[in-house]
C-alpha cells in the first residue's frame, strides 16, 4: 500500500463495518447525521458547494487512489456514528481519535466501491426499494412513509437511500469475490458433527466482542514486537478498568470497531478461527490475552454465554399452500395486493377453489401447478415474513394478504408437525455453520488486501490519532 501523508502522518487501518441495514440508528439521527459516504464515483451532494465570495469550498480530506472524500461527508459520517454509539451507551473517544476512525471507514468504503465499479456490479432502484421497504416495515411504516419518518427525525431520504444503496452494492462485492469461493469439505462437516456429539457444551452461544490492532503492511519482526506490546498495554488498560467499547472505537481496526467492537452472539462454530480455542475457556467479563492473527493482534472480551432452550435436534414443520401474486411490467405492488384481496373474498365464499385460484393466478411456477402446495417446511425454510404469518396462523384459516420481498402471498396451513432433524439437515446446519466462519476469515483478508494495493492520501490536517502506530 503507498500511502501519502501531508499535514499529518496518519495509519490506515484495515476496517469496515460489517454490512447491516439497520434503520434504527439512521431514524434516529440528526440531521446533520445524514449519511453521504463517498461512492465509487467520489461524488457527494456536498461536493457542489457553490464557489461564492466569502465561502470556504468543500475540503478533501483523503484520496483513494483517484477518488476524494469530502470533510463535509466525514462530518457526516462523524455526526451518524456519535449518535449510533450514543444510543447504545458507549462513550465516545477523544474527537481527534473518533475522527481518524470514521476517516478509516470511509477510505475501506471507497476502496471496495471502486472494486465493485470495476467488477462491473450494479444494484437496481428495484433492489434499494426492497431494502428500504424491509426497514420500513420493520419500523411499521410503509415505504410511502419512509421519507416523512425520517424527516420528523431530521434524517434526509436522498442520503439514506444513497448509503443502502452503496451498502447493498459492496455486499454484492463481497459474495461474488468472498462468498463465491469459500469451500467447504465433507471432511470438515464430518468432524465438526463428530465435535457436537461429544461436546456437552456444543450448542452454547457466546456474546463476544474484539480489539483488533493491526500490523502495518509487510511488517518486520521489530514491527510485530512492537504491535504486540501496543496489544498488551491494551489489555492491561482494559483491564484495570478501562471502558472495552470506547476502547474499540479509539484503537480497534477490527470490522465491528464504530459498534464499539461488539461482534453479537456466536454459536461455538461460528466463532473466528482464532477464537476457538480461548473463548469457551472464558467466563463472562473476561479480557483474553493477545491473539496473533494475519492482520494483527485480537483482544477479546467475552460479554456473555447462554444456552438456547428446547430441543435444537427437534423442529416443527407446517405443510403449506399459498398464492403468490408478483409485481411485473403491467401490475404494480397495490394492484396485486388488490387481487389478493378479491381472490380471498371469492375463495371465502366458495366462489373460487384455493387450488383453482392458484393455477390459474399464482406466480410461483413450482407450486402453482400443484394447486399452491409447498408440501410440509420448517420455518427457517421460509421467507421471514411469510415464516411469521405461517406461525401465527390458524389451520385451514385463510390469510389475510401477506407482503414479502417476492410480492403479495395468500397462504393456508394444512397441518403442522414435530420432525427430529434428519441428517441431512444436520449436515445442512454443520455447513451453514462452518461456511459462516470462513466468510468472516476470509472477508477480513479480502480487504486487507485491498487497502495494500491502493494508494491512499491523506490531507486532513486534524488526523493525528495514529502518528504513533509504526505505519
Amino acid at each position: 500500500m503507498t500511502i501519502s501523508k501531508v499535514m499529518a502522518s496518519p495509519r490506515i487501518s484495515r476496517y469496515l463495518p460489517a454490512l447491516a441495514l439497520c434503520a434504527a440508528a439512521a431514524m434516529s439521527a440528526p440531521a446533520s447525521a445524514a449519511p453521504a459516504p463517498a461512492s465509487a464515483s467520489g461524488t457527494t451532494p456536498s461536493a457542489a458547494t457553490a464557489n461564492l465570495p466569502g465561502n470556504v469550498l468543500d475540503q478533501v480530506v483523503a484520496v483513494v487512489n483517484d477518488q476524494p472524500i469530502l470533510e463535509s461527508s466525514l462530518d457526516e459520517e462523524m455526526s451518524r456514528v456519535r449518535s449510533s454509539l450514543q444510543s447504545r451507551g458507549t462513550p465516545i473517544p477523544p474527537e481527534k481519535v473518533f475522527r481518524h476512525q470514521v476517516l478509516e471507514h470511509l477510505i475501506t468504503q471507497s476502496l471496495e466501491l471502486q472494486a465493485a465499479k470495476q467488477q462491473g456490479i450494479q444494484v437496481s432502484d428495484d433492489d434499494v426499494n426492497r431494502a428500504l421497504s424491509r426497514i420500513a416495515q420493520n419500523n411499521g411504516i410503509t415505504l410511502a412513509k419512509l421519507p416523512k419518518a425520517l424527516a420528523a427525525r431530521g434524517g434526509d431520504y436522498a442520503a439514506f437511500r444513497r448509503m443502502i444503496h452503496d451498502q447493498l452494492v459492496i455486499h454484492q462485492l463481497e459474495q461474488q469475490q468472498v462468498a463465491a469461493n469459500v469451500d467447504v469439505s465433507p471432511a470438515e462437516i464430518k468432524h465438526y458433527l463428530q465435535t457436537q456429539e461429544r461436546s456437552t457444551g456444543g450448542n452454547t452461544e457466546y456474546h463476544i466482542a474484539q480489539i483488533l490492532i493491526p500490523f502495518p503492511s509487510n511488517p518486520s519482526p521489530k514491527q510485530v514486537n512492537e504491535t504486540l506490546a501496543k496489544a498488551k498495554a491494551i489489555v492491561r488498560k482494559v483491564r484495570n478498568g478501562a471502558n472495552f467499547a470506547q476502547t474499540a472505537v479509539a484503537q480497534s481496526a477490527g470490522p465491528h470497531a464504530l459498534k464499539g467492537g461488539d461482534i453479537g452472539w456466536l454459536k461455538a462454530a461460528q466463532l473466528p478461527t482464532l477464537f476457538t480455542s480461548a473463548v469457551p475457556k472464558m467466563k463472562s467479563g473476561q479480557i483474553s490475552d493477545p491473539i496473533e492473527g494475519a492482520g494483527g493482534y485480537h483482544i477479546v472480551k467475552l460479554i456473555a454465554t447462554r444456552q438456547p432452550k428446547g430441543n435444537q435436534s427437534v423442529t416443527t414443520e407446517f405443510h403449506v399452500e399459498h398464492i403468490m401474486l408478483r409485481p411485473n411490467p403491467v401490475r404494480n405492488l397495490a394492484q396485486c395486493k388488490a387481487l389478493a384481496e378479491k381472490l380471498r373474498k371469492k375463495i371465502e365464499s366458495g366462489k373460487l377453489t384455493f387450488a383453482a385460484a392458484a393455477k390459474q393466478y399464482s406466480d410461483d411456477p413450482n407450486s402453482a401447478g400443484n394447486g399452491g402446495d409447498l408440501g410440509w417446511k420448517a420455518a427457517d425454510q421460509l421467507p421471514p415474513k411469510f415464516a411469521q404469518a405461517v406461525a401465527k396462523l390458524p389451520k385451514d384459516k385463510l390469510s389475510q394478504p401477506v407482503k414479502t420481498q417476492y410480492g403479495w402471498h395468500l397462504i393456508e396451513v394444512l397441518g403442522t408437525r414435530k420432525q427430529s432433524a434428519t441428517k441431512e439437515q444436520k449436515r445442512h446446519q454443520a455447513y451453514q455453520a462452518i461456511f459462516q466462519r470462513k466468510l468472516a476469515d476470509q472477508l477480513a483478508e479480502f480487504k486487507r488486501n485491498l487497502h495494500d494495493s491502493a494508494y491512499i492520501k491523506i490531507l486532513d490536517a486534524a488526523d493525528t490519532a495514529s502518528n504513533s502506530s509504526g505505519q
